[in-house]
């Protein structure tokens, strides 16, 4: 099921898309500004639970769509972990290399777990976001504060062709597989170099076809989308500032070491 499709579903679908901004763009800031794992820990709890018990995500779906920035998270944090001194005694874990040693260090394994639970956190907050308003209630949502209208059809059209690259990909690896590829490590790099090699090309012919069926359906630079005829549910904005509120003081007592 893809986020659109998540979206359309979602049970927070009809509530106005300004409330779900501020309700998770705030503390998107309030992490990277704390910089506390266990504060990352509880926005990263508090918009998963959000989501699945208020959203009506699956927790299966929702832990399958985590383990793609995860993985990037993995990489990325691990790399910051390892470092080279010539000196043994600063590392936990080391290897010689020449002259020098290369290995693991307590600051780093701090800095690469602070790293990761805050990227966790703030791709949950996105994640709050993306799983329960649909792209076009985001393109009225910017356009109704103003913002430029090219802006927003550059995100609408940038939104569109990711995921019609994502979806040539998959349609050629499920080719690719039917064909017995994939079976093995000869054939995996086989498919893999084939795949790479074709889809920027594929992709591009199908970004033109979605081009012109746009321009027959009198596409003149503006996308236009219905607007749904019931009104978007505006829950209470104090229960909102509540919630802000005691978000922000966590996270001031955390960064200032005062709690937890």
């Amino acid at each position: 099921m893809t986020l659109d499709e998540h979206a359309a579903r979602s049970r927070l679908r009809d509530v106005a898309p300004g409330f779900k901004l501020l309700c998770a763009l705030p503390p998107i800031a309030m992490v990277l500004w704390a910089d506390s794992v266990l504060f990352s820990l509880l926005v990263f709890a508090l918009m998963s639970a959000s989501l699945m018990l208020k959203g009506g995500v699956r927790p299966a779906d929702y832990l399958r769509w985590l383990l793609l920035p995860a993985g990037f998270l993995v990489i990325g944090t691990a790399a910051v972990a390892v470092d080279a001194s010539a000196s043994q005694g600063a590392f936990i874990v080391s290897a010689p290399v020449g002259g020098a040693y290369i290995g693991i260090t307590s600051a780093g394994v701090a800095m690469a777990a602070h790293l990761c639970f805050r990227a966790l956190a703030s791709v949950s907050c996105l994640y709050f976001i993306a799983f329960t308003t649909p792209v076009a209630d985001l393109g009225r949502s910017m356009a109704s504060v103003g913002l430029p209208p090219l802006l927003v059809e550059m995100t609408l059209l940038v939104y569109r062709f990711v995921f019609l690259l994502f979806g040539t990909a998959s349609e050629m690896a499920t080719a690719q597989r039917s064909r017995l590829g994939y079976t093995g490590a000869a054939s995996s790099y086989r498919a893999l170099s084939a795949l790479a090699s074709n889809l920027f090309v594929f992709s591009a012919r199908r970004a033109e076809e979605l081009y012109v069926a746009m321009e027959c359906r009198g596409y003149d630079g503006s996308i236009r989308v219905l607007t749904p005829s019931s009104g978007a549910r505006q829950p209470s904005l104090a229960g909102l500032a509540l919630l802000e509120v005691a978000l922000l003081s966590a996270a001031i007592a955390t960064h200032f070491g005062r709690l937890f």
